[in-house]
């Protein structure tokens, strides 16, 4: 038991704390990265992210066991990523029981301990023990890749959720290595997909989880809080609506609910105003001047943008130092 509690302790001191990076910072000199390399960079980010947000909740909203299915089911079964949408990410209990399952809803409740890969491997018991030892980590295993029927390579990313006693994973399968990319496109990559996952995965929280714009913007203030992303923790999610109120700052809550439609950057970008047009006109990326929270120096940002579907709220997050 006291083994258990200090993995517990230790477990929400690594999503917190420690596993807010899975890539680094822009480097122009740094090597090619090939496509499973982002992809495997994306699979981590957006789980770990979900892991930390899902933690933040269950902890202050989200309280009992029924709550946090329902809630776990309406997020994940929207917050589908990468351009096909063969990203998800699953929820399953240290017991071995599906929770939430975005491609297969019909085996959510039901046991999975005894799941196996192509080749026999009980892939559910292997990432049940890589959670409870070490908090986090991958496995690689051979499946049916339902997009082409093949039994293919799949590599699957899981994390804890603590406070439940659950965890959280998201998996792709190999692809070619080419075309090659740099450590920018990479970042790039990364913010994108979990921009879009998040703001779909809000989207169908709004509808079926919120009464009113003030329980909204307190569960997204709750969900975003702690998420923190590359090696200096200066990945995060931030919240704007649409008529240029600052909704969510997680790095400087104190700037939360400030005016901030003419405000401009020190190059004389209109940012506010220019974001919120990408992300009405379908979503994008959009470069500005502003602070480096781990740094505390101003850098170039740049930025991707998506509208959360059904609201008048844009969510968005950046890497530093890119034109």
């Amino acid at each position: 038991m006291k083994q258990y509690l200090h993995f517990q302790v230790v477990a929400a001191t690594v999503i917190f704390l420690v596993f807010n990076a899975c890539t680094k910072e822009a480097d122009p000199n740094s090597p090619l990265y090939s496509q499973n390399d982002a992809r495997r960079q994306i699979v981590q980010v957006v789980a770990a992210s979900v892991a930390t947000g899902f933690n933040s909740l269950f902890e202050e909203t989200y309280t009992d066991s029924l709550q946090r299915t329902g809630f776990c089911r309406d997020f994940t079964h929207s917050a589908l990523f990468m351009d096909d949408e063969s990203g998800d990410v699953f929820i399953e209990s240290l017991s071995g029981v599906s929770i939430a399952n975005p491609f297969h809803p019909e085996l959510e409740g039901l046991p999975s301990i005894e799941n196996t890969d192509a080749d026999g491997k009980k892939i559910v018991v292997e990432m049940i023990d890589i959670v409870e030892s070490t908090g986090y980590g991958f496995l690689e295993y051979n499946f049916a890749n339902p997009a082409s029927g093949l039994v293919e390579t799949k590599t699957t990313f899981v994390t804890m959720i603590p406070v439940a006693d659950w965890y959280a994973g998201s998996g792709y399968y190999h692809t070619g290595d080419f075309p090659l990319l740099t450590a920018t496109d990479v970042n790039k990559m990364v913010v994108k997909e979990a921009v879009t996952a998040f703001a779909k995965g809000l989207g169908a929280i709004f509808e079926t989880q919120v009464t009113d714009s003030l329980q909204g913007v307190e569960l997204m203030r709750t969900m975003l809080r702690h998420i923190r992303f590359f090696d200096n923790r200066s990945g995060y999610f931030y919240v704007i609506d649409f008529r240029g109120y600052n909704v969510v700052q997680p790095p400087d809550p104190s700037i939360q609910g400030t005016y901030e439609w003419d405000i401009q950057d020190s190059r004389g970008n209109y940012l506010v105003r220019e974001l919120v047009e990408t992300s009405q006109n379908g979503g994008g990326y959009y470069s500005y001047y502003w602070m480096d929270y781990s740094t505390q120096q101003e850098k170039l940002k740049t930025a991707y943008v998506e509208q959360i579907p059904g609201m008048d709220y844009l969510l968005g997050s950046g890497i530093y130092g890119v034109e």
